[in-house]
């Protein structure tokens, strides 16, 4: 027997009595949870689906979600026992959001050297729960890939259902030299501090400043241990720290060959922060698998990281566009927390980053998509990410793609070390993960819809709805995406 239903509030009513037993915190919970009956399945009908992949949508689909996990996608009608059905007619189906590149615990409203003078890392932590909640699971993404900082026991608070947020693929603290881009302390800082990891950025194992191949040993171990999926290190200079131009280069080679091969060794890879071709060719040449930024790269650094992916299809381009395309832009649209030599740092990254996302497209490589947008004014945008790919050059369904299909290979990579290997993400797919967005109207037509909450009008993760505006605003059901604006100082 299929059970219907018009709007999708006994489903979210099921989703949160099936979590109760787990968030009253009692003695007899475990008691509590095996009496709880189980959520029925929910089945989608009439649904246009964008499986993460195709460049068309899948018309008129049914999609069964039992528990957390998608376990059929048909365009045939499907048989469920006993299943709430949820008619989506004219609606769009797509996977989770996933951020390949964020910073969740760099969010001080000063910008990230701001640990140093106002702020610790309780405050760090408090502000990137709030921005995960509401400006991250709450928009769609249900997933990020926090690639330099320490989430790690802000992770494990989600995952037990302690507080609401996006899965966390973390790096810990990203691994770079003195004077690197991970290199965060104040400029005239005792050296003794220094190493003895006293200065609040080391401390709080946001970022590791290491020099010599015993130093990234121990940083690269230490992230691992504490349950890091994959490593992040500094292949060259950067735009929001302020000692190094971006023409440096970063870790040497025998640092970087260490750091590849104890990734390897936990069945796990290595992204590197780098601009241009001498720190590209370093990094391709030593086993480094997830490339970001290099928006300083010619065309034919491109051409051999295609052809590679073409032999190996072991490597990717990770794009940050609104941040190097529309943030540092000019001058005047960098972050004003910035220096003056930052921003001209930034607009230097401006200038080349259309270039490099053109030859990507032209020539074929894989790419996925992250947001890199830390700080209240902008952490509040990052879908517009997304769609800044679409302005770069990309179509609204290769721009959907990074974020969702291709983001969800990538975090496969990280084999052993991956905290979610049941099922797949980034897919609306059998044995995947029940990370659903329902959109009313279709953003392959017009990608600015994503930008729009209303048109949001599910945010499932897990199986679970964390918002719903499938049924009326006055009805106790009712579940809208985020609080009020706030004003920041």
């Amino acid at each position: 027997m299929i059970r219907k239903i018009t709007s999708f509030a006994a489903v979210v009513a099921l989703s949160i009595s099936s979590h109760a037993a787990l968030a009253a915190g009692s003695g007899n919970a475990p008691a509590a949870a095996a009496e709880t009956e189980a959520p029925p399945p929910i089945l989608f009908t009439n649904v246009n689906v964008f499986d993460g992949f195709g460049p068309e949508l899948i018309e008129g689909a049914n999609v069964l979600v039992e528990g957390n996990v998608i376990t059929q996608v048909s365009t045939e009608t499907i048989e469920a026992e006993g299943a709430f059905v949820i008619d989506a007619s004219g609606k769009t189906m797509t996977p989770g959001l996933i951020d390949m590149h964020q910073h969740v615990m760099l969010n001080p409203p000063e910008g990230t050297a701001t640990y140093q003078t106002r702020w610790d890392e309780a405050s760090g932590g408090a502000i990137a729960i709030h921005h995960m909640n509401q400006n991250m699971l709450m928009k769609g993404i249900t997933t990020v890939r926090d690639i330099a900082g320490d989430p790690l026991d802000i992770a494990k608070a989600i995952d037990m259902g302690l507080v609401p947020g996006p899965r966390v693929y973390s790096a810990g603290g990203a691994i770079g030299q003195t004077g690197g881009h991970s290199d965060f302390a104040e400029r005239n800082i005792p050296v003794d501090r220094l190493r003895n990891d006293q200065d609040v950025s080391q401390a709080s194992q946001n970022t590791w400043v290491v020099d010599g191949v015993d130093e990234v040993t121990r940083a690269a171990r230490m992230n691992l241990r504490r349950g890091a999926a994959f490593l992040k290190v500094m292949g060259g200079g950067g735009v929001a720290s302020e000692f190094d131009p971006l023409e440096i280069l970063g870790l040497a080679e025998d640092e970087v060959a260490r750091a590849v091969e104890i990734a390897a060794d936990n069945g796990t890879y290595v992204a590197v922060h780098a601009y241009h071709d001498d720190s590209y060719d370093r990094h391709l040449r030593l086993g480094t698998r997830s490339f970001e930024h290099g928006f300083l790269i010619s065309e034919d650094m491109v051409k051999r990281m295609v052809k590679k992916y073409e032999e190996t299809e072991d490597i990717v381009w990770s794009f940050q566009c609104y941040m190097s395309i529309n943030s540092f832009g000019s001058y005047d649209t960098m972050p004003a927390f910035f220096s003056h030599e930052q921003k001209l740092k930034g607009v230097r990254v401006g200038e080349g980053a259309r270039n490099v996302a053109k030859w990507m497209n032209e020539h074929g490589m894989f790419v996925v998509g992250g947001s890199d947008m830390f700080s209240p004014g902008l952490v509040e945008r990052i879908k517009e990410d997304l769609t800044c790919n679409v302005a770069a050059g990309f179509s609204p369904a290769q721009a959907l793609k990074h974020w969702t299909g291709n983001a969800g290979i990538v975090l496969t990579w990280s084999g052993p070390k991956n905290p979610y290997q049941t099922y797949n993400l980034g897919q609306i797919a059998p044995d995947s993960y029940a990370d659903i967005l329902i959109w009313d109207g279709n953003p392959l037509e017009d990608i600015e819809l994503i930008l729009d909450e209303s048109k949001l009008q599910l945010v499932m993760k897990d199986g679970r709805a964390y918002k719903n505006t499938m049924v009326t605003s006055d009805s106790i059901m009712y579940r809208p995406a985020v609080s009020e604006p706030k004003v920041y100082p």
